[in-house]
């Protein structure tokens, strides 16, 4: 239970809370995926393999933007609080 603890308590404070889930469900992992999603339905389209709607696309990228968002202020915020200390 403790190595569980452990590897999901990304701010060690000794207990998972919402804040610790965020980090894990909002990382970069997601925006590359987002992106790689973007660039090969784009070439993919451009090619001739298949149709995408265009929503489609921006929506992709809408996620990842939000998700940009999010982990830039995070990160600003987290600097912020150690520039205090």
């Amino acid at each position: 239970m403790k190595k569980i603890i452990g590897l999901l308590d990304v701010n060690n404070d000794g207990e998972i809370n919402a804040l610790d889930m965020s980090h894990m469900i909002l990382r970069h992992e997601w925006m590359l995926v987002a992106a790689l999603f973007i660039a090969v339905g784009a070439v993919g389209k451009v090619i001739g393999w298949w149709y995408i709607d265009s929503d489609l696309f921006w929506a992709a990228a809408g996620v990842a933007a939000i998700f940009e968002y999010i982990d830039d202020t995070r990160r600003i915020r987290k600097a912020l609080k150690q520039e205090e200390e």
